[in-house]
């Protein structure tokens, strides 16, 4: 059985930045941090690749390349009624395909020195007196300190942190070649973002981000339910049949390869760290009004990281300073933020006043670009 000091289970954006982060503020644990990874690089996973400036402002920060095919959205166009709302907005952002750009992190990462171990999976861990046993598919291994890194279905969360209440979001996704208007759209740089389904009880929108495949221009086309507001009042909207209304819009055929994946939602209130074992990205909770999940799960690693060279110089393993430290910074404040936000944009009693919230989401946008 090895034993190491730190074990990172997930190797997305969260697990790699607190990896990064790690080995950047404290060099010599570079051989005693490890990373687990259940299947192997480049993986699918659900996202409208969407990277804002802060991405890459934190990718600069710790050091991280992801040199992959990306496109730049120069402009967005909105609808909360029947008539766009157009925005010029230069730099807003960059889209990438997910399984590309998470690669390219595990082999920056790599570059450091760090081990990243694919294709073995956590099945459980087991609490010692002096730290975490984790039985994987490649046997077991002892650490001192565990990160929950694994997305919004973590091992490590199902096993130590339950809640009572759902916090879980719902997102589609298809991918389409962009053809005719579509095209128009991708030659322009134009993403589009649609809250109308709204009417139809989605607590979210629907999207179309320009993207390369292959060399080939499409359409990430998805839809994003917050589910924000989860009660007997707020009837869950038909996901399929809004996704497929607006491919039908559009202009394109029904899709057969329509993907679906839950997403978890930030709380203050819930737990993020026990003793040994905290949690970071997805495991812990991403934003529910626009769903923004690369920059937020980028943005825990030197969070977890000040949080675990802590434990590990006082031998105070509780981490339970996590928590004041998710608030006190920049992530915690934004993902309270923009909480509180979904909670009142996605409110069917404010519906009716769905077109005023134009100006506000027009203000979001400009004052969000000019802080990253």
């Amino acid at each position: 059985m090895e034993r190491i000091e730190i074990c990172i289970v997930g190797s997305g954006p969260a697990g790699i930045a607190t990896a990064a982060a790690l080995v950047q503020r404290r060099p010599s644990l570079r051989d005693h941090v490890l990373v687990l990874e259940k299947v192997q690089h480049p993986r699918h996973k659900l996202c409208g690749g969407g990277l804002t400036p802060w991405v890459d402002e934190i990718l600069r920060e710790l050091g991280l390349e992801a040199q992959v095919p990306d496109f730049r959205i120069e402009r967005v166009r909105f609808y909360v009624n029947d008539a766009p709302l157009l925005f010029d907005i230069p730099g807003l952002m960059r889209t990438v395909r997910r399984n590309e750009f998470d690669a390219a992190l595990a082999n920056s990462l790599r570059s450091k020195g760090v081990r990243l171990m694919e294709n073995v999976a956590v099945q459980s861990l087991s609490e010692q007196s002096d730290g975490m046993l984790l039985h994987t598919t490649a046997g077991d291994f002892f650490a001192k300190l565990v990160v929950g890194a694994d997305g919004a279905k973590s091992v490590v969360r199902r096993q130590f942190f339950r809640e009572e209440i759902s916090r879980v979001s719902r997102l589609l996704e298809v991918l389409v070649p962009a053809r005719n208007g579509a095209l128009e759209d991708f030659n322009s740089q134009t993403a589009l973002i649609d809250f109308r389904p709204m009417r139809a009880g989605l607590q979210g929108y629907v999207w179309d981000f320009p993207c390369w495949i292959d060399g080939r221009p499409h359409l990430n086309v998805g839809l994003f339910d917050s589910r924000v507001h989860e009660n007997a009042a707020q009837t869950r909207a038909d996901l399929p049949a809004l996704l497929e209304q607006h491919l039908a819009a559009r202009g394109f055929e029904p899709s057969t390869k329509v993907m679906g994946h839950p997403e978890r939602w930030h709380h203050s209130a819930d737990c993020f760290s026990r003793p040994r074992v905290l949690l970071a990205g997805e495991a812990a909770g991403i934003e529910p009004w626009l769903g923004e999940g690369i920059s937020a799960a980028l943005a825990y690693g030197p969070i977890a990281a000040e949080t675990l060279l802590h434990a590990l110089d006082t031998k105070d393993f509780s981490l339970r300073d996590y928590r004041e430290r998710l608030r006190a910074h920049r992530l915690g404040k934004f993902l309270q933020r923009n909480r509180i936000v979904a909670r009142l944009f996605y409110s069917r009693h404010l519906r009716a006043a769905l077109p005023l919230f134009g100006r506000v989401l027009q203000g979001y946008m400009r004052l969000k670009h000019k802080s990253h």
